[in-house]
C-alpha cells in the first residue's frame, strides 16, 4: 500500500480516531461544566426566593403580633431589646412560623401610624431587607459568601 507523506492509511486512521475521542471529551467535559454552573446560579437563586418568602411570612406575622399589642397599648419595638423586637413579639413570631432559622432585626418602625419602615432577616447564607417609604416598599436579598476565614 502505498504510503501518504509517510504515514500509513492505519496509522492516520489511529490519528482520526484519537481526534474524535478527544473532541467528544471535551465537548463532554464542556456541557458538565455548563449544567454544572447552571445547577449551582439556580439552587442560589431558589435559596434566595426561599428566604424572601421566610423573611416576607415572618414581617406579616410581625404586623399580626404588633395588632395584637397595639390592642394591649404598646408596639412590638422596643429598642432596648436585640433587634429591637419585644422578648414577647419574637415569642409570638416562632410560635405562629415555627422556630425561625434565622435573625429577626427591626430596622426601622414608625410608632405614630405603628408601621414596621424597616426589617432585616438573616440566614446562614442570605440576608433580606425590607425598607418601606411613602411611596411604596421595597425587598432586597444579598447573599453572604466567606471568602477568607484566618
Amino acid at each position: 500500500m502505498p504510503e501518504n507523506n509517510g504515514i500509513s492509511r492505519e496509522e492516520a486512521l489511529r490519528k482520526m480516531f484519537i481526534r474524535r475521542v478527544l473532541l467528544i471529551a471535551l465537548f463532554i467535559i464542556i456541557a458538565v461544566s455548563v449544567i454544572s454552573i447552571a445547577f449551582n446560579q439556580f439552587k442560589i437563586y431558589s435559596d434566595a426566593r426561599l428566604a424572601l418568602r421566610e423573611a416576607k411570612n415572618i414581617k406579616m406575622t410581625l404586623e399580626m403580633a404588633d395588632l395584637e399589642l397595639y390592642s394591649a397599648g404598646i408596639s412590638i419595638f422596643d429598642e432596648t431589646s436585640e433587634g429591637n423586637l419585644r422578648k414577647s413579639t419574637l415569642s409570638y413570631v416562632n410560635k405562629m412560623q415555627g422556630e425561625t432559622k434565622g435573625e429577626i432585626k427591626l430596622t426601622g418602625y414608625d410608632t405614630a401610624k405603628h408601621k414596621i419602615t424597616g426589617f432585616e432577616y438573616e440566614l446562614e447564607k442570605y440576608i433580606v431587607r425590607y425598607k418601606s417609604s411613602d411611596d411604596d416598599d421595597s425587598w432586597q436579598v444579598f447573599r453572604i459568601k466567606e471568602l477568607l476565614t484566618y
